[in-house]
């Protein structure tokens, strides 16, 4: 019988490659599994109990402890799942070496049941494990179920802090051991490092205790080296081409030189190929903006994010005073240009807030991210934030990024930005993606950090802050899911603020529970604020141009009269500043084009004067001249410096924008979208002559938000008006008694259930993938190819529209051959997005893609179309019809898309649900 040495499994915590993209490394550094354990450890204990779930200080405790045991088995599976891979290119090239402990977390184990779905959760952190965990505890006691019908997120807590616990001594083993680039592709952390010389680091926020009588945490960090022999280079270098062969041969080496001095590591250095090193101690303190940030008051906060340009005004006092206290939930009535995004933002950088800001629409994020940017760089500049990380993320869908600053400056990081996680401290996105991250949609790993870092509040380390600006903006569905998310927040206990300049009474009745700062309607505080700003121009002329009619047979008669007004103002006067606002973008661009022809147009950046901005203009590629980003930012920099500028929009300018134009000329609107407008025309008080023009003698029936009534009273109105009055043309503001859709009601709330309370009956809700956020109609993307960009998507112009705007009109006139619409599925073989034709099923669970081809190369419609005809300086202007709307009967809407030439024409029918006014 053998007496063969039986052999150990592999203890290790982590490997490090200080080169891991060469093929042939040499040294491999491997940490010891009880090490990493030991340290995490420390770090749950050092953890603030105040941040454990629980409302006693028992509770807390118990907590803690749980988390503690978890640490402590999380990583027991590790030994038997060790592997070293070899990842490879497409082409079948070696890429990198990465190791890997593939489901070791499935075999922890311990006596606390909890204590071990905590561990075995870890890594994944995804919405089904954690409500699913929670669900089964539920059932495990009677105890468990009281603790998670208290407080639901109980659990998702407690994982998140193993989590952070975890990372945090994965960051700093990385820049110990020396891989740095490791170390910042973390994006799951919430904390930052610093490194303040080679035995201590920084981490802010700083979520400890100190020990006794000590300043901060001692880690030791040991590890054992491995450097391969010059016969095992030779022979990794003859496998070059062969990665699957390059891996076997690596784990070999690895593992006989782990047979050959296992037992022997931990008690002597091993002679020969191995060597262990000396464990480094480090100790990890805290930063001193944790103390120092308690000094802000609204005054030295203002100055120094101004620069000393400007002191806080009455609202924004109010606002200040508001946000300090505990859990505020208040709506914020001020008018246009009285700097609320400010009021909100200088505090919550000033104490430390994560602030959220969900905007109704992607085209007023370019707007506040330049805002923003700018006070972030100001606010890292300080001398009581050097070396400080200050970052913006910006998540739209289309627009996916982490954006950093240090000491004034953006820097860059070697990170993936589209998985920010919302680690930033301003969070700038849409109504619709934060709908989508409230309920945890998207990549599976990780989606329970959205609604986890979205509840954060002032008993955590790390506390937040959601603010709705224009909260006016929400109608039909849009308002029914803003109204359930805010009472959602509300009841929760967050902290929340809506601010709006025209919210109509009807809705915001809807809001009577939160406090209200008004200045608006309180004459006393309108009247503050007037005093204060001594604005030197407060009126602005107003003309109304109702003589200008439309011709429903012939568009061209009213295009042309609107480009005559604002050619007859820029003529008028030398260097002004325009704005022409329209209703459709085939309006705007057909006016844009007149005026360019009339004024010879110099196209050169340097000459420009003439901009076209609307929302279907592509923000892709970004560093492109006509890009929608690129525009608003040369309109920006003319209104900032008074240079002349004539712009024609739609109304993607009139919320939020921050310009200040001397001439607002406007297609007839509803009241409220005409205050927004006029918002945008002597916003600072500083124009002598300024002026707001309305053109039209009707509403157009898709914008109209007026009864008979109400349009009889709003002529009335404006036609006593010499002057623009804000307070009378509010008076005409009227949305009808809006019932809400059940169906959106019983979606949220299924979602809400399954998400926040582990309610497993409305599981196949959140799986089906649907949240309508304004509507029952899906989205798809509009992608022109001109094919320099090979065959990635994301990098070719493109919009989001309504698929019901894609459907072919009884004449066809709108069919186009170029064009071609795909499906984009994630294939979890090759773990990448990949295209396929359209298929039959449900619109919500697809990611639809129409393509236009630069030519019918590649395209496949119906036989004689003409060509879809793209322009990057007009936008996509026609919308290409590639789909044809079915009759149906009961809540079913169906497509029908046919492709291919007449003998082999394919069909294919995709479903989605009508809005509720459709079905009665």
């Amino acid at each position: 019988m053998s007496k063969q040495k039986r052999q150990r499994s592999f203890d290790f915590g982590r490997v490090f490659f200080p080169d891991k993209t060469n093929p042939i490394p040499d040294v491999i550094y491997f940490q010891p599994l009880g090490n990493h354990v030991c340290n995490v450890r420390k770090l749950v204990k050092a953890w603030k109990v105040e941040d454990f779930p629980g409302i006693t200080e028992t509770e807390r405790e118990e907590s803690k402890a749980r988390v503690d045991e978890a640490a402590r088995i999380h990583d027991i599976g590790k030994p038997p799942k060790f592997k070293l891979e070899a990842k490879a290119t497409k082409e079948g090239k070696f890429k990198e070496y990465i190791y890997s402990f593939k489901g070791h977390r499935f075999l922890a184990d311990s006596p606390d049941i909890w204590a071990k779905y905590l561990a075995i959760g870890h890594h994944d952190f995804s919405v089904g494990d954690i409500s699913r965990d929670a669900y089964k505890l539920k059932k495990e006691s009677q105890e468990y179920e009281q603790i998670l019908t208290r407080e639901p997120l109980t659990y998702g807590r407690e994982l998140y802090i193993l989590e952070m616990c975890d990372q945090i001594e994965a960051e700093l083993a990385c820049r110990v051991i020396g891989n740095d680039e490791q170390a910042e592709s973390r994006a799951f952390m919430d904390y930052t490092t610093f490194k303040l010389d080679n035995s201590t680091y920084l981490i802010d926020p700083f979520p400890f205790n100190f020990p006794f009588n000590k300043d901060e945490i001692s880690l030791s960090f040991a590890y054992w080296s491995l450097k391969l022999s010059e016969e095992d280079k030779k022979e990794l270098g003859n496998l070059l081409d062969k990665p699957h062969k390059l891996e076997d041969k690596i784990n070999n080496i690895v593992k006989e030189w782990w047979q050959s001095h296992q037992g022997k590591a931990k008690k002597e250095p091993h002679q020969g190929k191995a060597k262990e090193e000396n464990p480094k101690r480090v100790g990890i303190k805290s930063h001193s903006l944790v103390d120092s940030s308690q000094d802000w008051n609204c005054e030295t906060a203002y100055q120094a994010l101004s620069k000393g340009k400007y002191i806080s005004n009455p609202m924004q006092q109010d606002v200040w005073d508001a946000i300090a206290n505990p859990n505020p939930a208040f709506l914020l009535k001020a008018p246009t240009g009285s700097g609320k995004m400010e009021a909100v933002l200088f505090p919550c950088l000033a104490k430390g807030y994560r602030l959220i800001l969900p905007l109704p629409s992607r085209s007023l994020v370019e707007d506040q991210k330049q805002r923003i940017e700018r006070y972030i760089k100001t606010f890292s500049a300080l001398p009581e934030n050097k070396d400080l990380e200050f970052s913006l993320v910006v998540d739209t869908g289309s627009q996916m990024e982490r954006l950093i600053y240090q000491n004034g400056e953006r820097v860059e990081r070697k990170i993936n930005s589209r998985r920010h996680l919302y680690k930033g401290d301003v969070i700038l996105t849409t109504l619709d993606k934060f709908l989508y991250r409230y309920f945890a949609f998207g990549d599976k790993q990780k989606s329970f950090v959205f609604p986890l870092r979205i509840h954060r509040d002032k008993t955590h380390s790390e506390k937040t802050l959601i603010c709705v600006d224009e909260a006016h903006s929400y109608d039909n569905i849009s308002f029914t899911n803003f109204h359930s998310l805010v009472q959602s927040l509300y009841e929760a206990g967050r902290s929340i603020v809506l601010m709006t300049a025209t919210m109509p009474q009807q809705h915001l009745d809807r809001f009577d529970y939160l406090k209200v700062i008004d200045y608006i309607n309180n004459l006393e505080n309108v009247n503050s604020l007037r005093e204060f700003q001594q604005q030197s121009y407060e009126t602005k002329a107003f003309e109304w141009l109702n003589e200008v009619q439309r011709d429903s047979t012939n568009p061209l008669h009213f295009q042309t009269q609107v480009a005559q007004i604002v050619l007859r103002e820029w003529k008028s006067k030398s260097n002004r500043r325009i704005i022409a606002v329209v209703e459709t973008v085939t309006d705007a661009v057909e006016i844009y084009t007149q005026v360019k022809n009339e004024l010879a147009f110099n196209t050169d950046t340097q000459g420009q004067f003439l901009f076209l901005y609307h929302g279907r203009i592509s923000d892709i590629p970004k560093d492109s001249e006509f890009s929608r980003s690129t525009r608003y930012k040369n309109v920006k920099n003319h209104d900032e410096n008074d240079l002349p500028y004539i712009l024609i929009t739609t109304s993607a300018i009139e919320v939020g924008c921050d310009l200040n134009s001397e001439i607002l000329i406007s297609e007839m609107c509803p009241p409220e979208n005409l205050i927004q407008r006029a918002g945008r025309c002597n916003r600072r008080g500083n124009v002598p002559d300024a002026k707001v023009i309305l053109v039209g003698n009707a509403i157009q029936d898709f914008a109209n938000t007026l009864d008979e009534s109400g349009w009889e009273t709003y002529k009335e109105t404006l036609k006593q008006l010499t002057d623009f009055n804000t307070a009378k043309i509010s008076e005409c503001i009227l949305r009808s008694h809006y019932v809400d859709d059940y169906r959106v009601v019983e979606l949220f709330s299924m979602l809400h259930d399954y998400v926040y309370s582990a309610d497993l009956a409305c599981q196949p809700a959140h799986e089906k993938g649907l949240v309508v956020t304004r509507s029952w109609t899906p989205s798809a993307t509009l992608v022109y190819d001109d094919g320099s960009h090979g065959d990635k998507i994301e990098n070719m112009p493109q919009v989001t529209v309504p698929i019901d705007c894609l459907t072919i009109k009884k004449d066809k006139s709108n069919q186009y051959a170029n064009t071609h619409v795909y499906e984009r599925y994630y294939d979890q073989e090759k773990t990448s997005w990949e295209r396929r034709d359209l298929r039959w099923g449900f619109a919500y669970q697809k990611d639809i893609i129409i393509k236009i081809h630069r030519s019918n190369d590649g395209a496949s419609m119906l036989d004689g179309n003409p060509e879809y005809s793209y322009n990057s300086e007009l936008g996509f202007v026609e919308l290409p019809g590639v789909f044809i709307k079915l009759k149906t009967n009961g809540f079913d809407e169906k497509l029908l898309y046919q492709y291919g030439n007449t003998a082999q024409k394919k069909s294919v029918i995709i479903t989605y649900t009508k809005a509720l006014e459709e079905t009665t």
